[in-house]
């Protein structure tokens, strides 16, 4: 969300295993049994084209929406997963620019070079990164140093204690101004309330997702609720903070890809 208009500017996409015995799972629950299992490979991709397919048809609704999938680092240790995304993208006539790859900030320094190859070719195609829980990883600015990033996502420690931590609050703002400087977005990730909502904002944090705005839904529900918007504001989720809040949106690249074409996807 743009946390000042309450506009919805991107979307995130969030893998759910609906277990016979165990109900819903988390990717914490079962991810390390796909990757043990060999298979990480197909599931990756099998999030990726539902999230391409999202996209197109929100996009072919008017919302030119951006959506973000998380990648694991194992997926970019393997040398054909650039070909296999920019094949997807050509496949879905996705442009670039809408897909957003989120790296959790949890790489070894060893493993950042050939991350860093991987993603380069990506970002030279059109393809944006996150770096997902900033600040809680190995040093920032050695990964800010090796791969080509696009945005930072302040992890939700740091925003849960906003308005109670004075260090938490200086995490954010040092965030925002290093972000700044290097021209990025910054996204403040598990925004819980409107307190929160407006320290961020009066910190320079211009964007953020959390279950004070939605809870994660299917994709074609988030198209009827960005259809319904609020207020009688077609993709607007909640109130702005001062009239005409400003909408803020990354430069993307000129693409000239047309065409048209699940998991859960939570609003960003």
């Amino acid at each position: 969300m743009d946390l000042g208009s309450g506009e919805v500017i991107s979307a995130e996409a969030l893998a759910r295993w609906h277990h016979p015995e165990h109900g819903y799972l988390t990717p914490m629950r079962f991810l390390e049994t796909v990757e043990r299992s060999g298979q990480l490979p197909a599931f990756a991709d099998a999030v990726l084209d539902q999230a391409l397919t999202a996209s197109d048809v929100w996009r072919e609704a008017g919302f030119d929406l951006p959506v973000a999938v998380n990648v694991s680092p194992r997926s970019l240790l393997d040398p054909k997963f650039p070909a296999a995304v920019l094949a997807r993208l050509e496949r879905h006539a996705v442009p670039p620019d809408l897909l957003v790859l989120e790296l959790a900030e949890t790489l070894t320094i060893s493993q950042l070079d050939v991350v860093g190859r991987a993603l380069a070719e990506l970002n030279e195609a059109g393809v944006r990164l996150a770096l997902d829980d900033f600040g809680t990883g190995v040093s920032p600015l050695s990964v800010l140093s090796h791969i080509p990033v696009h945005q930072l996502k302040i992890d939700r420690e740091f925003v849960g204690s906003i308005e109670t931590s004075s260090e938490a609050a200086a995490v954010v703002r040092s965030t925002v101004d290093l972000a700044r400087s290097l021209h990025l977005t910054v996204i403040a990730e598990g925004v819980e309330s409107e307190p929160q909502r407006h320290a961020l904002w009066e910190l320079g944090c211009v964007a953020g997702q959390g279950h004070l705005f939605a809870r994660a839904m299917s994709s074609a529900r988030l198209l009827t609720t960005l259809q319904r918007g609020s207020g009688g504001r077609p993709g607007v989720l909640a109130g702005a903070l001062y009239d005409g809040g400003a909408v803020v949106r990354m430069a993307r690249r000129k693409s000239t890809a047309q065409g048209r074409s699940a998991l859960p996807h939570l609003p960003a």
